[in-house]
């Protein structure tokens, strides 16, 4: 057997110590050997490691400048790096040698959702379906541009498009999972979690995202396996991260909140040591915009207004009772629930670089609308929760005159420590320090504020234990505010009380909290 096909072998049956030794000594005896190099890249990317893989890739194109798959496979070790928009580049001269290649339209399009190109993703996701129908990875990348993009139909409807090319795909499970948790649909959420744990049972998101979920009891199978996984050699940081959260979380459901607060806390640190929060940069960001806005910005006639579902955009803090009224109004056929839809910071980034002198108020305020035309399928009205919309209240104020806002508060200490208590994917960067929670949520207070003083009868204030504990009561005042007719044959949804006062259970180490709330005068 020559070499290189004894390399491909051990490639293929995980042997990859073997297989590297057989490929560097090809590529020590012929060094202009494209296979060898390329056989190498593949088999230092299955070792995770990228930058040697890149290398091996580059040393191929070097020798043959044709080589669309190593291109592709540059593409993917670049990806891996974070290094989207090189990756992008790679996926796309691999697709100009080789148009009906597949993964390399599917790859283009991963690279693509990552530097926030949702539509062209979603183009390339599709691009690869027609030249290869039944590649699940395809329709797995489809439902994650298509879930980032809200449009929830279609996510699910290509999440179980990978499912049935393959039965195995875990990740889907999971994504689906989470796109029934966004719905509300917690018992369909936790078995498509449950459906990823059983695939693949070291397969840690799944079993984080199931936990969060999950009301952990007494001797509950699902917790000795998290301990379990929390014992095991090998763990990435992130992972142990999430185990961490996870043990929590259980801990709290148990009862046990001394070391539940104890494992909160070591999280935490340990997230704090990756991510920093910038108190300056956070307080010159909300003293520009208010520079920007002395006075309420005059909102721009609009003929199309009519037909455009009329936009609710919900404010407030994270845990701060957000999803709630969402599902309170989602519970209306009139309703389209947008979730933290990210399209009006989108567009106007985009049109930001077209005309970055220009009052774009106008063209911005069509664009959007014609975004939610197309998304909310002829409903009257459409709910944004994004949190980061407070930071361009006047700026949709004017290009949106038929905006409606909700403000939604809670009290501090409850707030803080949920905060505290959650494992934020991405942003959030306050999040995982007592006082750096206090100063964000006291900038946010500020913000608040002033908006309240310019476009106060634009803004309904909405109470979280009051919401919870009379949720007719305050969706009463919610229709007369947005002008939602409440229809009187469907039900409420049912909210429970028991968070309300929650931080009393960890009272005996929040003095810290406490003193950082003082001090920003927030209690």
């Amino acid at each position: 057997m020559k070499p290189l096909e004894a390399a491909a072998r051990h490639l293929k049956a995980g042997r990859l110590e073997e297989a590297a030794a057989l490929c560097l000594a090809a590529t020590e005896r012929q060094p202009d050997s494209s296979a060898a190099w390329y056989l190498l890249g593949n088999v230092r990317a299955g070792q995770n490691r990228p930058g040697d893989a890149a290398r091996c890739y580059r040393r191929v194109l070097a020798i043959r400048p044709d080589f669309a798959e190593a291109y592709n496979n540059l593409g993917a070790v670049l990806q891996l790096q974070e290094r989207s928009k090189r990756a992008a580049a790679c996926f796309r001269r691999a697709i100009t040698l080789k148009p009906d290649y597949a993964q390399a339209h599917c790859n283009l399009g991963v690279a693509l959702r990552r530097l926030g190109k949702l539509e062209q993703a979603i183009a390339c996701q599709r691009r690869a379906l027609e030249i290869a129908p039944d590649y699940a990875k395809a329709h797995y990348n489809l439902g994650n541009a298509l879930k980032e993009a809200c449009e929830v139909g279609a996510a699910i409807d290509a999440y179980l498009g990978a499912i049935a090319h393959d039965a195995g795909h875990a990740e889907a499970h999971n994504n689906l999972g989470t796109v029934f948790e966004g719905q509300g649909g917690k018992e369909k959420a936790l078995a498509e979690f449950s459906q990823a744990m059983a695939m693949d049972e070291n397969y840690i998101e799944a079993h984080y995202n199931f936990a969060i979920l999950h009301r952990f009891q007494k001797n509950d199978p699902t917790l000795a396996r998290l301990r379990q996984l929390s014992r095991q050699e090998g763990q990435s940081a992130q992972n142990r991260n999430r185990l961490a959260f996870a043990l929590a979380k259980a801990d709290a459901d148990l009862g046990d909140y001394d070391s539940a607060f104890a494992r909160f806390a070591a999280a935490n640190a340990a997230r704090r040591q990756r991510f920093s929060y910038d108190r300056a940069a956070t307080d010159q960001e909300i003293e520009e915009i208010i520079k920007a806005n002395p006075e309420p910005r005059g909102g721009v006639p609009a003929t199309e207004k009519q037909s455009a579902p009329v936009p609710i955009f919900i404010l407030g803090l994270s845990r701060s009772g957000k999803s709630l009224v969402e599902a309170l109004l989602a519970s209306q056929a009139s309703v389209f629930a947008a979730g933290e839809s990210e399209h009006w910071q989108r567009l106007r980034r985009a049109m930001q670089r077209k005309a970055p002198s220009q009052d774009i108020s106008a063209e911005l305020g069509q664009v959007y609308r014609a975004e939610m035309r197309r998304l909310a399928g002829g409903a009257r009205f459409m709910v944004s929760t994004l949190d980061t919309n407070a930071l361009s209240l006047g700026e949709i104020s004017a290009a949106l005159p038929e905006a409606r806002f909700i403000l939604c508060r809670r009290e501090a200490l409850d707030i803080a420590l949920l905060i505290y208590f959650k494992r934020y994917e991405q942003g959030h960067t306050h999040a995982y320090d007592f006082g750096d929670i206090a100063h964000f949520m006291a900038g946010s207070a500020r913000l608040q504020a002033h908006w309240q003083g310019l476009y106060g009868a634009r803004i309904l204030t909405v109470e979280y234990e009051t919401l919870v504990c009379d949720a007719s009561a305050v969706a009463a005042q919610i229709s007369a505010h947005t002008g939602i007719g409440l229809n009187a044959e469907i039900a409420l949804p049912e909210f429970h009380s028991d968070e309300i006062g929650g931080w009393k259970c960890y009272e005996k180490h929040l003095q810290p909290l406490r003193d950082a709330l003082i001090q920003r005068r927030l209690v």
